[in-house]
């Protein structure tokens, strides 16, 4: 075995020729050659295929240098000597070297914000805002927005400071719609409602102003009364509460006392009929009873006319007190039958 090293064999180890292997190598060191002979003062002309050879590996490079990447949350905006061409996405991309292209590589996943509104010294007069009812309010909300995805030349070229002009159609939208909202409606139960409709109406003028721009949201931070009126809006606000709360005690007895007249007039409703069923049920049983007793009658009337007789007497003589007379007997004994039952009753409870 030869100990040789393979690497000073004209031929590499691969089986290629060493000096095709080194062609890059070899133009770079006539490369530097030419250069520090032009320093020297010599003027040594190159020859020709070195000139072509340069020229081309200068092509490529200058060719190569229209490769570049964009992120996976940025849009590409190709200008072509400074005229918008097309909008690319993420990705290695390719434009014309300088000076025919040039690209401008924008975030659009970034969500923005912009305060409107606040309580420091220098900025009150931005926070104060009439509203519905003639009360002034201070107001501070904020606006979260992006760029759209296929808006990016539209915000780029549209608007030279997109930012204030966000801010003031922002402002401009507010007020608006405060100005027709009365105060206490802003500061309770309609923030929701207003907070959605400054989102659209901000977002249908910034479709219409073409800014490429996409509001997500705005939110109320703080809706408050001047400071030189707090106060007296606190003492209105307790006044206000204690009207309200007499008011659910007013309704909650009103509601209560209609709910028990309800009840009673149900009783007497129910009461009523059950005593109607229970004479007309009584009434028929009477007029059954005489249909019944009146055919009877026809068959046998002196039958029938004893009987009713000593039914009838039956019914009058029961609850009273009597003495029964013997007309053969002179003398007239006397049973107190009814005392006599009263006593019997009275032991039979004692024994029970």
């Amino acid at each position: 075995m030869s100990s040789k090293n393979p690497w000073e064999n004209d031929e590499d180890p691969w089986g290629k020729n060493r000096s095709e292997q080194d062609f890059f190598s070899d133009f770079v060191e006539k490369l530097k050659k030419h250069i520090t002979s032009l320093e020297k003062g010599e003027k040594n002309t190159p020859p020709a295929s070195f000139t072509y050879l340069l020229i081309i590996v200068l092509g490529a490079l200058y060719l190569a240098s229209g490769f570049y990447q964009v992120q996976y949350d940025q849009r590409g905006v190709v200008l072509r000597f400074g005229r918008w061409v097309r909008t690319v996405g993420p990705g290695l991309q390719y434009i014309l070297p300088r000076p025919f292209e040039r690209v401008i590589l924008q975030k659009v996943t970034k969500i923005n914000q912009i305060d409107i509104g606040s309580f420091f010294r220098d900025q009150q007069e931005e926070s104060l805002v009439l509203t519905g009812d003639s009360n002034l309010a201070n107001i501070s909300f904020s606006v979260l927005w992006k760029i759209k995805d296929n808006g990016v030349e539209d915000y780029l070229f549209n608007a030279k400071y997109p930012e204030i002009t966000v801010r003031a159609v922002a402002e401009s939208v507010m007020r608006e719609i405060v100005g027709q909202t009365p105060f206490t409606y802003v500061q309770t139960e309609g923030r929701g409602e207003i907070q959605k409709k400054a989102k659209d109406n901000l977002q249908d003028l910034m479709d219409e102003y073409k800014m490429g721009i996409e509001i997500v949201r705005v939110e109320l931070q703080r809706v408050e009364p001047p400071a030189s009126v707090i106060d007296s809006f606190r003492d209105v606000e307790r006044a206000q509460a204690e009207q309200q709360s007499e008011k659910n005690k007013a309704e909650a007895y009103d509601r209560d006392t209609r709910a028990r007249t309800r009840g009673l007039i149900a009783e007497k409703i129910n009461n009523g009929e059950a005593v109607k069923r229970s004479i007309v049920e009584t009434a028929r049983g009477t007029v059954a009873r005489f249909t019944s007793a009146y055919s009877q009658y026809k068959l046998a009337p002196e039958i029938v006319s004893k009987r009713l007789y000593i039914e009838n007497m039956r019914d009058i003589y029961k609850g009273v007190n009597k003495i029964i007379i013997d007309s053969d007997v002179k003398s007239v004994p006397y049973l107190p039958l009814t005392e006599l039952n009263k006593i019997k009753t009275i032991k039979e409870e004692a024994q029970q």
